[in-house]
């Protein structure tokens, strides 16, 4: 395994950060949305994690609503459900164990960017499926964005 130098994780970091920043001003309404998911310190995206790190998600909402540009979303909800589908854990803007928050990439922006952190221990060993729900700013529409199966593995 080659070691590298920490400016060299920090460049490759904000490289990646600029990359999805890019990609999501971009990014015509009918793309798909991201999601990506990365270990508290890590430079990269990740999908297996182990139950004592901390686990950040970011992922990219567009809201087609016009009066909704700039407004943040009444309500955040993160799902994790086994591959049988069944819930097995809930996060919201409000839990001790995790966070959830948005912000509007630019000023009037239908875009906006979702970060969640997870504290080790949050998620125990197995599969999940992530789902984000978005309410937008009327409380009407309804968004689920779904992320890729990411593992967790007992040490």
């Amino acid at each position: 395994m080659t070691r590298r130098a920490p400016w060299m994780k920090t460049i490759v970091f904000l490289l990646g950060a600029l990359w999805l920043l890019s990609g999501i001003a971009w990014a015509e309404p009918t793309t798909p949305q991201i999601m990506n998911f990365s270990s508290t310190g890590d430079t990269g995206e990740s999908r297996t994690f182990t139950p004592g790190e901390t686990i950040a998600m970011f992922a990219t909402y567009f809201d087609s609503n016009l009066d909704c540009a700039g407004v943040p979303p009444v309500l955040l909800q993160m799902l994790f459900f086994n591959l049988e589908g069944q819930l097995l854990f809930t996060c919201t803007t409000d839990t001790p164990t995790c966070g959830l928050d948005s912000f509007e990439l630019e000023i009037g922006s239908k875009y906006r960017l979702i970060f969640g952190e997870f504290s080790a221990g949050a998620l125990a060993a197995g599969a999940y499926d992530p789902y984000v729900l978005v309410r937008d700013c009327t409380n009407v529409n309804i968004f689920v964005l779904k992320g890729q199966t990411i593992r967790v593995i007992a040490p």
